[in-house]
């Protein structure tokens, strides 16, 4: 298929009209977006697609309208270069034959291809091309090995890796073309587990994730069987050489050498959580983490030096809570959780630390042990929050701080209440910090605090309003102290928190299409990706929805609060990979992923009928890609 149709196919039509390389920056004073309108028809909720504009304000006076062009970078299982882009490979880059059991003891056979895109980084590199970094985050479907039997859900039974796509593009158009696609090679770091979203560092590199860490508690008396398939370790423990999990669930830097290379670091200093993505202040020091799960938490890490990750300190959130209302507001107060380099941190790794080594457990409430309720971590069996006793044995603070950082935290008395903590970015001239809260629900609705021994966030309303949830804005600002009294060394610490953009439950009036929605179709439900323009002045939310048959991108102007959605993706898809870039060699680029089209999971709370249209009409590749090409600018 043509590079034209099969854009036209998978994500809409092409034309560049309007777009043209800027010698310098185009300098805006506004910019607005035209609205897509939701999908009636059958093939417009099948097919991802926009019918927005961007409308540019220029200082003179003057202005400009450029029509959205989505378009296709590659789409999973496609050829290009002569290799097949999103196959599941071992540490030895052969593809994998199998995945390990699921819960039911089945099996899914291989190769798998994945269609989860996730994060992307575009990277220039020392040698001048352009290079984007993008997540496979995991293969949600598979067949069964045995005939007949049903497809196997195979999310956390196969390794993960990432991408790096060498991109031509073209002077006149900025029409992003694929030229090769490689692995990150990921054997230096014993591979890479569940890779979410991620971000793009100040000094050009990509930050990527590993998300829901395996549950260490689980996994010691269990083999980590789907790293153990990529390490070649099958059926083994990490106390017999197997895959540990403690090496999984920490951010993975991604660089380009001169070569054009990529080299994978993990870096261990930072924490150990369900890491949906780590963002970067402009200090080059201080980052704030998305933790995604529900019980979750508030991470701050601050490094000892300057775009160098492998030292630093950690620091957990306390919600302080002074409004219930419309999703909640509180001040932050900051508990010092810890100092390591990545070395300290990586030696307890490799000597197969255990959590039995970190922790004494106790069945019932008993004198030095501290009621922890917090998502455990992943596990085959779909780990639950449960009420645990724990007391850290002596001298091993250190490694319960960074490698259980959810569990110490909550020891500590930081919050952990808060669920599906996903995306993250940083408006840096307003010094406010954009945080998604895909889910408010469980422990952070007032009066469902049930065995947890804190209740620090208590919201109030209608949890078919708070179910949709929120994107909140923190204040940042220097002078900070933690609980201790001490000095925290950055000038971006949160200190105040609320609710900016929130969903709400569908209206009564809302007949047509939204009558297949449990949420408004006119307002963001479930945000999960965002990104944010200092040009445009521009919050970019994706959603991630089982209350929006189709997920969709919004532009929400921070200054004016004027929301527009700006593209529709296909039903049962995911919005991944949002990211903006204001000057790409002349061009600006809205960057944008189609993840798990169709999936069955995502079309399971709509009607029989219509899981059944969908699930054979949407074209179920993973597409990387480019909701919009602009001219570079500036403000």
């Amino acid at each position: 298929m043509s590079r034209t149709l099969l854009a036209a196919a998978v994500m809409g039509t092409v034309a560049f009209a309007g777009v043209a390389p800027a010698a310098e920056p185009l300098k805006v004073a506004k910019v607005e977006f035209t609205a897509t309108p939701v999908p009636v028809t059958d093939v417009d909720m099948a097919v991802g697609h926009s019918k927005s504009s961007a409308i540019l304000t220029l200082t003179d006076g003057t202005t400009r309208t450029i029509p959205f062009a989505p378009d296709v970078i590659w789409n999973s299982g496609q050829r290009i270069g002569g290799r097949q882009v999103g196959v599941v490979v071992d540490k030895f880059g052969k593809p994998m034959p199998r995945s390990a059991p699921d819960k039911k003891g089945l099996v899914a056979k291989g190769p798998f291809v994945s269609p989860g895109q996730d994060a992307n980084s575009l990277l220039v590199g020392p040698d001048g091309k352009l290079r984007l970094v993008t997540h496979l985050e995991y293969v949600a479907e598979a067949p069964n090995v045995e005939e007949g039997r049903p497809l196997v859900n195979t999310y956390g039974l196969l390794p993960a890796m990432m991408h790096v796509t060498e991109l031509a593009q073209d002077p006149k158009t900025g029409t992003l073309t694929a030229i090769k696609v490689a692995n990150v090679d990921a054997g230096a770091v014993g591979g890479i587990w569940i890779p979410c979203n991620g971000s793009t560092t100040p000094w050009m590199t990509h930050l990527g994730s590993e998300e829901y860490e395996p549950n260490a508690r689980y996994y010691e008396t269990r083999p980590l069987e789907p790293m153990n398939l990529y390490l070649g370790t099958s059926g083994k423990l990490s106390s017999q050489g197997g895959a540990n999990p403690y090496a999984y669930g920490h951010p993975v830097e991604v660089s380009i050498g001169k070569d054009g290379k990529a080299k994978a670091v993990k870096h261990y200093a930072m924490g150990r959580i369900a890491l949906e993505m780590f963002e970067i202040m402009p200090d080059k020091r201080t980052a704030y983490a998305g933790d995604d799960g529900r019980d979750t938490m508030m991470l701050m890490f601050v490094a000892d030096r300057a775009a160098d990750l492998t030292a630093g300190t950690l620091y957990g959130a306390k919600w302080e809570q002074t409004s219930a209302a419309d999703g909640g507001a509180a001040t932050l107060s900051w508990i010092r959780l810890g100092h390591a380099t990545e070395a300290e941190i990586a030696k307890l790794i490799a000597r197969h630390i255990k959590f039995s080594d970190i922790f004494e457990v106790a069945a019932a409430p008993a004198e030095g042990f501290t009621p922890v309720f917090v998502y455990p971590g992943y596990d085959v069996e779909g780990g639950k929050q449960t009420l645990e006793y724990l007391k850290v044995k002596p001298g091993m603070e250190k490694a319960a701080a960074f490698l259980e950082t959810r569990r110490y935290a909550a020891m500590q008395g930081a919050t952990t209440e808060f669920t599906k903590m996903e995306g993250i970015a940083l408006d840096p001239q307003g010094k406010t910090l954009f945080t998604a809260m895909s889910y408010m629900e469980q422990g952070m609705l007032e009066g469902k605090n049930d065995k947890r021994p804190n209740d620090h966030v208590r919201l109030a309303g209608d949890p078919a309003d708070l179910v949709c949830g929120a994107v909140y804005a923190t204040r940042l600002a220097g002078g900070a102290r933690d609980t201790g009294g001490a000095a925290i060394a950055s000038d971006w610490v949160g200190t105040s928190v609320k609710a900016l953009v929130t969903g709400a439950k569908k209206p009564k009036d809302q007949t047509a299409y939204g009558a297949l929605d449990k949420c408004d179709t006119d307002k963001v439900a479930n945000p999960d990706n965002l990104s944010f323009s200092p040009a445009m002045r521009t919050l970019f939310i994706g959603e991630d929805s089982g209350n929006h048959l189709n997920n969709f991108v919004w532009a929400y102007g921070v200054d004016d609060g004027k929301l527009a959605r700006i593209f529709s993706a296909p039903a049962g898809a995911e919005n991944t990979g949002l990211r903006i870039v204001e000057n790409a060699k002349g061009f600006a680029y809205l960057l944008g992923n189609i993840q798990h089209p169709g999936a069955e999971e995502d079309l399971s709370s709509y009607p029989a009928e219509i899981r059944a249209k969908f699930r054979t009409m949407v074209d179920k590749r993973g597409t990387t890609g480019v909701l919009a090409i602009l001219p570079a600018m500036t403000r």
